[in-house]
C-alpha cells in the first residue's frame, strides 16, 4: 500500500537534495484496538537483512552517542 495510505496523517523528514528513496524501514507506535500502545515496523518490498542491520547497528551507536552527550554529571 502507498505509505500515505498506511501512515494516514502523519509527516516525515524529507530526503537530502537530490537523493532519491529505494527502500525504507519505517519503525511504528500506534494503538491497538484495544487503546494500547504498540510497536510495529513495516518494510518496503524485500528489505536486504544485513544492510538493515547494519544501518540499524549504526542508528544504535549514534543515538547512544547522542543520549552520553547530553548527559552533564554535574
Amino acid at each position: 500500500m502507498p505509505i500515505a495510505d498506511v501512515l494516514t496523517g502523519l509527516e516525515i523528514h524529507p530526503l537530502e537534495p537530490g537523493h532519491t528513496a529505494i527502500e525504507a524501514f519505517v519503525l511504528i507506535k500506534s494503538l491497538d484496538g484495544d487503546g494500547d500502545v504498540t510497536w510495529g515496523y513495516r518494510t518496503t518490498n524485500r528489505l536486504n537483512r544485513e544492510e538493515l542491520l547494519g544501518a540499524l547497528t549504526v542508528q544504535v551507536a549514534v543515538l547512544t552517542k547522542e543520549l552520553r552527550d547530553e548527559w552533564v554529571d554535574d
